[in-house]
């Protein structure tokens, strides 16, 4: 009977020892892995797509670092309720989220996700995940965004040239009090339009911008950009407005021409005649030279 309840004991110390070790190299191998840190935006152009934009850096030797070739899982959480009593536990959480897609982390620690238009809401939750990564610690993220309605036109008044936009909710009422921002896009970034770097909706949610004379485009062709950025509940929404209202840009370029810093095939003419009557000229020489010294050795003979 004794050596009965010693065999359990020793059995159930065992099993109790097994677990403890399976939990602690798990705990170990998680501990051994880089945490990193993300920063996500939820970003909708107009007439075009939604996506979410993250960013993920850890901390390094050298300072915060970009986690490169990071794989992220992302997830869409839905909001309808699920009776308990009629399904599972698994079968709920099956039903309240639901996997659309995956990326990956670019060199600079950078990606972009663009999320289905199936998926998307006028309230929508994602859950974006480092899953089984073998450099990266398990970790989630979650953000939710409204949708909203950014409009926007050129139009003119007393002569003068207006942006006009109107931000406005998916049931179309006004949204007051919203900083959007102006601007022209440009090859390497985007020139403020108006007077201030930013403007506030009114209580029809709207903004009017003046544009500034002499603005300049190929053909006339300006492309103008008004964007929300990353609000707390909306996320960033980016409209373009293309226009023909810009100064035509003359082109005055000489690269088709026949100067120094043309193409081959449009070389200066002076440099095809003066070098190559000079090397004409190095060649008559040189063969000029060698016939008097056969001259000179068949006179000896």
């Amino acid at each position: 009977m004794i050596k009965s309840v010693i065999f359990r004991s020793k059995s159930v110390l065992l099993i109790f020892m097994g677990v403890l070790a399976l939990f602690g190299n798990e705990a170990y191998g998680q501990k051994d892995k880089i945490g990193a840190r993300l920063t996500l935006e939820h970003v909708k152009v107009m007439n075009e797509n939604s996506s979410l934009k993250i960013k993920a850096i850890f901390k390094g030797e050298e300072g915060y670092e970009p986690a490169k070739n990071l794989n992220f899982t992302i997830y869409k959480i839905n909001e309808s309720e699920v009776d308990s009593e009629e399904i599972s536990e698994e079968d709920s959480e099956a039903v309240l989220e639901e996997k659309i897609g995956d990326v990956t982390t670019n060199m600079e620690g950078k990606a972009t996700f663009v999320i289905p238009s199936q998926f998307v809401t006028s309230l929508a939750t994602y859950s974006i995940r480092i899953e089984n990564s073998d450099t990266y610690q398990d970790d989630e993220e979650e953000i939710t965004v409204m949708d909203a309605i950014l409009e926007a036109s050129v139009e003119e008044i007393d002569s003068v040239y207006h942006i006009k936009a109107q931000l406005v909710s998916i049931d179309n009422e006004p949204l007051a009090e919203q900083t959007l921002r102006v601007g022209l896009k440009r090859l390497f970034g985007s020139l403020s339009i108006g007077e201030d770097d930013s403007y506030e909706t009114d209580e029809n949610g709207a903004i009017l911008v003046p544009v500034q004379d002499g603005l300049t485009g190929v053909d006339g062709k300006l492309n103008f950009q008004v964007t929300l950025k990353e609000s707390d509940d909306y996320g960033s929404i980016i409209a373009y407005i293309k226009s023909d209202i810009g100064v035509p840009i003359k082109n005055e370029s000489t690269f088709y021409q026949r100067t120094l810093w043309s193409p081959p095939s449009k070389t200066p003419i002076f440099l095809l005649i003066v070098p190559n009557i000079i090397l004409i000229g190095i060649w008559g020489v040189l063969v000029l030279l060698v016939i008097n010294l056969f001259k000179i050795y068949k006179s000896k003979n």
